[in-house]
């Protein structure tokens, strides 16, 4: 009895660090969101990739350049109609009364004859007038085709966007999928070695074990909740971006 309590005593100190161990990978998971726990993550199903990519059609960066088509069609109607600017309208009007005052001498000493008529009259006129600056006319043709080649511009770059978005979308869903698979393998793996780590704790506890088997049997433990955690990282990483890239949720946020 003497024997087995000094190797108890021996041992107590590494079983004990075993122990912290292991109840800090068990509670690795307690410091993350529920939406990002590693139940949940085993079962995300995600969407279909017609749909990311269809909702990266509605995105910021698309709208963007829809105003700046959306004002670069309205330059060109402008341009358009600049023909306007060489015609000019005018138009006047007035009224008033027209009088004359006139005097008569009859002479033989009789006064003067003084004799007042008035009328009221109308003035108006309207004409057109043609102002063609030549520099301007002759060049009218080229300003439209300019305007209509920024039109055609934006547009394809527009396009151009969305191709290299679809593209990294298309990359974070490859991504996504292939952790999704790798985190299934990874949750069984570490499941093994740390039922294997619990197995040599008891063989420890009962000596069949040296400390360097129990110290064993705890790295196989730890790489491979290491090699879980990255996994989730990768994945949660991938399924963040593609949300951000495409609007779509794929994580369920209550």
């Amino acid at each position: 009895m003497g024997k087995l309590y000094i190797n108890m005593g021996k041992k107590l100190p590494l079983l004990f660090i075993a122990i912290l161990c292991l109840s800090l990978v068990q509670a690795q998971d307690t410091n993350v969101p529920e939406e990002y726990s590693t139940e949940n993550l085993l079962n995300l199903k995600l969407p279909p990739l017609e749909v990311l990519l269809e909702g990266a059609r509605s995105s910021s960066q698309v709208e963007f350049y829809n105003l700046r088509m959306e004002g670069e069609e309205l330059t060109l109607k402008t341009e358009r109609r600049k023909w306007q600017e060489y015609f000019s309208f005018y138009g006047s009007y007035q009224y008033g009364l027209l009088a004359m005052n006139t005097e008569t001498d009859i002479g033989g000493g009789y006064p003067l004859i003084y004799q007042y008529s008035g009328t009221a009259q109308s003035w108006y006129s309207a004409g057109v007038s043609l102002r063609l600056p030549l520099d301007q006319l002759f060049d009218r043709k080229n300003r439209i085709r300019r305007q209509q080649i920024k039109i055609e511009e934006t547009l394809k770059e527009r396009e151009l966007w969305y191709d290299e978005h679809k593209m990294r979308i298309i990359e974070l869903y490859t991504k996504a999928v292939e952790m999704s698979n790798s985190l299934k393998f990874a949750v069984e793996l570490f499941s093994v070695s740390d039922a294997q780590y619990q197995m040599a704790q008891k063989d420890y506890i009962l000596g069949t074990i040296t400390a360097q088997g129990l110290n064993v049997a705890k790295s196989q433990q730890v790489t491979a909740m290491l090699q879980m955690e990255r996994v989730k990282a990768e994945l949660n990483s991938a399924i963040l971006r593609m949300e951000i890239m495409s609007g779509v949720q794929i994580i369920n946020r209550k």
